[in-house]
This record gives C-alpha cells, structure tokens and sequence, in this order.
C-alpha cells in the first residue's frame, strides 16, 4: 500500500468492526434477562466480562503483530473467529459458558481494533509517509471509531421482531472485515515498537503526579458511560418502554457528538487553551448526566442527552491531549498506554458498579432510587472539575513549558 495514499479502507474497516460492540447493547433485555431469565446484574456482567478479554489481551495482540510483522492476516483471521463467536452466542442456553465465550470474543475483537489502530500509527510513524508525526490519522481513526460506535446504537432496532437479529448481522459484517482484510489490505512499514513499562508508568506519575489528573477524568467518563449501556438502557427499556431501536437511538445521543466534535474540539483547544474545554465540558456532562434520573418524559430525556453528548465531545479529546502534553520526555508511549488502559477499566467496571449502585438505591429510603443513582455517577464528574480547580495554576504552567 502507498504510504503517502489516505488508507481510507482501514478507516471503513475501523468504524465497520465497530458497529457489532454496540448493536446488540439495545436487545440486552431480551437476550439476557428474558431468553436467558438472569437479571440488570447478568447484563452488566455480559458487557464487562467482553471489556475484561479486551483490556487482558490488548498487549498480547500488539506483542503477536509485532513479533510476526504481519498485522492484516491476524486481522482477517481474527475479525472470521470474532464473526463466528459473535454467532455462537446466539445458540449457547447455558448463562455460563455464555458469558465465557463472551469473554473470547472480547478477547478476539482486542485484536481487529487494536491492529487495525496500530495500523494507523504505522503510518503516521513512517519518515516515508507524508503523514509523518502529523497526528491526523489518528485523529480521524478515533473519529470513525466512536462513529462506528454511535451509529451501531440505534441499529438496535433490527432487534424489534427479532432480538437474536443484531447478533446476526453482527456476526456477518465482522465476517465481511475479515475477507476485506484478507483480501484487499497490505501492510505498510511498521514503527519501531517500544515496550511499555507498568514500572515506567508508575514513575511517571511519581515524578509527574499531575497526570493523575487527565487519567482520572478518562477514567470517569468512561466509568460513567458504563451506567448509560446497563442500568439506563435497561431504565428506557422496562419502564419508559423504548423499543431497541429507540433506545439505541438515545444511547447514540451521547457517542454521536463525541465523534463528531472530535476535531472541532482539538481546533478549539488550540484557540481557548485546553484546560478549559476538559472543564467547562466535565461539567455539562455530570450535570446533565445527574438529570436522567428525574424524569420519565422523552422529550427531557432527549435533550439531556444531546447536552450530555455535547458536553462529552467537548472535553474528550482535549483530555486526550492534556495527557499527552503532560507525558515526561521520551514516556509518550508509557503515558497514552497507561491513559487508554484506564480507560478501558472504567468502562470494564462501570456496568458493575452501575447494577451495583442501583441495587443499593433500590433497598434505600430515597424517594427516587434511579435519580440518585444518575446523579451518583454525574456528581462524579463534577467532583472531578471542583477537585482540579486548586491545580489550574500549576497546570497552565505545565503547558506553556511544553509548548
């Protein structure tokens, strides 16, 4: 493949592998608790045993790629075994060794995004390519990512007569990724890959405990998005009666605008400094994230989540960023792991702590269990906003040092 040509294939490939992970979230109910009589627990522990295979097998997919120098065949293979578990599933009655497979095909689908993505640093890694250190390959990459994401969440309407549909369909576009990579897809120059220290990582915050800040926020908004896919999805489907495809489409509300703003946001972290879109858009997004609970009428709900989305694509990437620009000299690649990776945990133990959390609020004395429970994991965003205002001051300085 021409290293100066856009690789406008791996960028379809990325958002197509990612419409199956958020298509089947809208029929959860049905698959989880009615197919399989199991309850919110079972549904939360379905989506995060998947996040648990990803974040575990994450560093084994590079170290493999890396050390066979041959990433689109182990795309291709894997992407046709994620296909053919993503099948199985829809034939398993046992809960148990459903949610073991569940765990596999997390495992499995680590590897078509994971590569696909280092893919994509390849190339803006290559001194031959004329995109070389630019960052807007990735950029894009994460675009077309979270639209894949978004997109697939309404898409749940295929389950209306059939909540097994979204599994199928599912099952054959990764099929389709798979004979895509296979077929039409050649590797380009690989970076030189640099071994990722979990002791480098932890004396990078030490000398810099700064970066707690950024990958703390990380960590909440992706902790936060794991009340969205369990306790709230199931919120829309049992008691505000969505169908599947509704609810997906409300679920989209909030992953929508982060793809979309993705680059607007780092244009405009570089006109109004970055610190204060990571803020000012923490805070729309707790906020309006607390108010789902209050009400039961869809057109409130609506707008909620618009400004949640809203408030979410606003401070997503300048997060990023701010992470990046905190990073000591020569860790990049340390610090971005290390921020990804905690994302992935707070998304892994979000749906738990959701169910979790609601249960609690269930057996208590509140008069609005769910509207304690948004605004448990909304409060959290704004604790973290009041807890880096006292750091403003230091943290500019940072960043003026490293521009």
């Amino acid at each position: 493949m021409n290293a100066n040509q856009f690789p406008s294939l791996i960028m379809a490939l990325i958002f197509f592998a990612m419409l199956p992970v958020t298509m089947i979230v809208p029929v959860l109910k049905e698959v989880i608790k009615d197919i399989h009589l199991s309850g919110n627990f079972s549904v939360a522990l379905f989506t995060s045993i998947s996040m648990l295979g990803s974040f575990l097998f994450s560093p084994i997919a590079g170290m493999i790629s890396d050390r066979l120098g041959n990433r689109y065949k182990i795309i291709g293979i894997a992407a046709l075994i994620d296909g053919g578990l993503f099948f199985s599933l829809t034939l398993i009655t046992d809960l148990n060794l459903l949610m073991f497979v569940r765990f596999i095909e997390g495992a499995t689908h680590i590897f078509v995004i994971g590569l696909l993505l280092a893919s994509i640093s390849d190339r803006e890694n290559n001194p031959e390519s004329s995109f070389y250190q630019k960052g807007r390959l990735m950029g894009i990459a994460g675009m077309f990512l979270s639209l894949g994401a978004a997109v697939g969440m309404p898409l749940g309407i295929l389950g209306k007569s059939n909540p097994l549909l979204p599994f199928y369909v599912g099952s054959g576009i990764l099929i389709l990724v798979g004979i895509s990579s296979l077929v039409y897809v050649r590797d380009s120059k690989h970076s030189s890959s640099k071994v990722v220290s979990f002791s480098q990582l932890i004396e990078s915050i030490r000398s810099y405990p700064v970066l707690l800040i950024p990958f703390s926020f990380h960590f909440i908004d992706r902790f936060t998005v794991g009340f969205l896919v369990s306790s709230f999805n199931i919120h829309m489907r049992e008691v505000l009666l969505f169908n599947p495809g509704k609810a997906g489409a409300f679920l989209g509300l909030v992953l929508f605008p982060m793809s979309v703003l993705s680059y607007p946001s780092a244009i405009l972290s570089k006109k109004y400094g970055i610190l204060p879109l990571v803020l000012i858009g923490s805070l729309v997004y707790g906020l309006f994230l607390s108010l789902l609970g209050y009400t039961n009428d869809s057109t409130s709900i609506f707008i909620f989540l618009v400004c949640a989305g809203l408030g979410a694509g606003i401070m997503y990437v300048p997060s990023m960023i701010l992470a990046s620009r905190l990073s000591p000299p020569g860790l990049d690649a340390t610090v971005m792991s290390g921020f990804t990776g905690l994302g992935s945990l707070g998304f892994l133990l979000g749906p738990l702590a959701s169910v979790g959390l609601e249960n609690f609020w269930n057996q208590s004395d509140v008069a609005q269990p769910f509207a304690a429970l948004s605004t448990s994991f909304g409060i959290l965003e704004i604790f973290m906003v009041a807890l880096t205002l006292p750091f403003l001051f230091q943290l500019q300085k940072l960043l003026r040092k490293s521009s």
